[in-house]
């Protein structure tokens, strides 16, 4: 298995974060339903996050690693996402924490920064999107770069695009490399979002 310790899904909805859930535990466990080796926040309180360290202190029983997942995430206070922190920080060997949201902007930063993210949007990347070549060149990835950036209002809607296919990838096939990608989309779409030029933001994302 090729997972971060812990992983945040961002979603539009609630129902399209769940479907990520199951997408990914169901490529890892077998059983889903009264599964000893899942643990799934119901309560959203200081005492339920601490049974969080319990759960994952025992052995597994049926797989070879253990899930919590966390849904709806953003429901819990600051005093038990804070709780909740030291856990995430060292889950131990195969444990693996799953959160979704569709509010990131009610969690702490410490939080996020410790979650490898994955955004679940409505576009879903048709057969006509396809992956841009990223060579490791700088000459050949700049002159490509070149050819997407004559409209430069274009931008932030084609790294949006590259960003939910190479999500779509990550889930069907974790590995560092696309995760790498997705970090430096999501950090030029920031750079945009903070009203750094376009071409500048693209330049960027084939440069790092």
């Amino acid at each position: 298995m090729s997972l971060f310790p812990s992983t945040i899904i961002i979603a539009s909805s609630l129902d399209s974060a769940q479907k990520e859930v199951i997408n990914i535990l169901s490529k890892n466990h077998h059983q889903l339903e009264n599964n000893p080796d899942l643990f799934i926040l119901s309560k959203y309180s200081i005492a339920a996050v601490r049974e969080i360290k319990k759960f994952l202190s025992q052995k597994s029983f049926n797989h070879e690693s253990k899930f919590v997942y966390l849904p709806e995430v953003n429901l819990l206070n600051h005093e038990s996402q804070n709780a909740l922190l030291k856990t995430l920080e060292e889950p131990g060997p195969n444990n693996y924490f799953l959160l979704t949201t569709c509010k990131i902007s009610a969690l702490l930063p410490t939080i996020i920064s410790r979650c490898q993210k994955i955004r679940v949007t409505s576009s879903i990347p048709t057969s006509n999107t396809k992956l841009w070549p990223i060579t490791g060149s700088v000459k050949k990835d700049l002159d490509f770069a070149a050819t997407l950036n004559s409209d430069k209002s274009k931008i932030k809607e084609l790294l949006e695009e590259q960003l939910v296919a190479y999500q779509q990838k990550l889930i069907k096939t974790p590995d560092l490399t696309t995760t790498r990608i997705i970090k430096k989309l999501l950090f030029a779409i920031n750079l945009i979002d903070s009203n750094v030029d376009p071409k500048s933001a693209l330049d960027y994302f084939f440069l790092r």
